[in-house]
């Protein structure tokens, strides 16, 4: 029971900072950890990354031979979250799973889904030393992207991930190279005065500008993906608000006998857990009981 209160305190906390992960920042520490090749977000939705994550933080637990990584739509997905449920009530882990929301594959969900899994992960100690993502997925059918990347660790901790900032001092090492096998050159040199100045930093500079220019591109698309949401969801409970305002309008003007309190009840919940609107045939938040 001690344990139990413990992590719900601890998830409570954690939750603090979650929320300010990035989407890139979640992919990248996907990737690293699992050894995969994810591209997007939406790709965890089938559960199967989620298991691995908790499986990486207590090898053991989650039953990896009963996850299908070939899962491709929402009703092959719901196995993957009863395994990964199991493996919450095994560890005591008292977070609500919103399977139905999840598997519909949507941003914005497995989103903070992903963001609280990697605060979880941190909290826990992140990964085993001695974990191989690889090995706990070995004789399963995996698609693409889940697949190893050969060298991808190698290359990372070589810098070689850096290889546009090398570029100016190869086309250096090239040019003394090239010279070296012409002849003397004849032409008498221009007075320095007329030489243009060569800056060997500038490339360099422009590379790395380019660069904090598209990561704060990418930063305000992540940002109107998440406003939008936030607007739409606005929108929803708006209206169902705005429902319920008629309805109790409706029956202060005119109280017919045969409305009791558990007819209205029903009606008021009927207005504020319907799954869509009449208004909006898109689908709406989930509300969680």
């Amino acid at each position: 029971m001690a344990r139990n209160i413990g992590r719900t305190a601890s998830s409570i906390g954690m939750m603090e900072g979650a929320f300010f992960v990035s989407r890139t920042d979640l992919i990248q520490w996907v990737n690293k950890t699992l050894q995969v090749s994810l591209t997007k977000v939406e790709q965890c939705a089938s559960g199967a990354i989620y298991c691995q994550i908790i499986d990486a933080c207590h090898p053991g637990s989650v039953a990896m031979r009963k996850v299908n990584w070939m899962a491709k739509a929402d009703h092959e997905y719901i196995p993957n979250y009863k395994v990964l449920q199991a493996a919450f009530d095994k560890l005591g882990i008292e977070r609500h799973i919103q399977v139905e929301m999840l598997v519909r594959a949507k941003y914005q969900d497995n989103l903070e889904f992903l963001q609280w899994i990697k605060c979880f992960a941190e909290k826990e100690g992140c990964v085993r030393d001695d974990y191989d993502p690889v090995a706990a997925r070995e004789g399963k059918p995996v698609p693409a992207w889940a697949k190893p990347v050969a060298g991808l660790a190698t290359l990372a901790s070589s810098g070689a991930f850096e290889k546009e900032n090398l570029r100016p001092k190869q086309a250096a090492a090239k040019a003394g190279y090239e010279a070296e096998k012409k002849p003397v050159a004849k032409v008498r040199p221009a007075p320095a005065s007329r030489m243009p100045a060569v800056d060997s930093q500038t490339s360099a500079g422009v590379e790395a500008l380019k660069a904090k220019v598209e990561s704060q591109q990418e930063g305000m698309l992540e940002l109107k993906a998440t406003l939008d949401g936030l607007e739409r969801e606005r929108d929803y409970y708006f209206r169902k608000l705005r429902n319920v305002e008629i309805m109790c309008s409706t029956l202060e003007a005119n109280m017919e006998p045969s409305f009791t309190a558990e007819k209205i009840i029903a009606d008021i919940q009927g207005i504020l857990y319907a799954e869509h609107d009449e208004d909006d045939q898109t689908a709406a938040p989930q509300v969680s009981a």
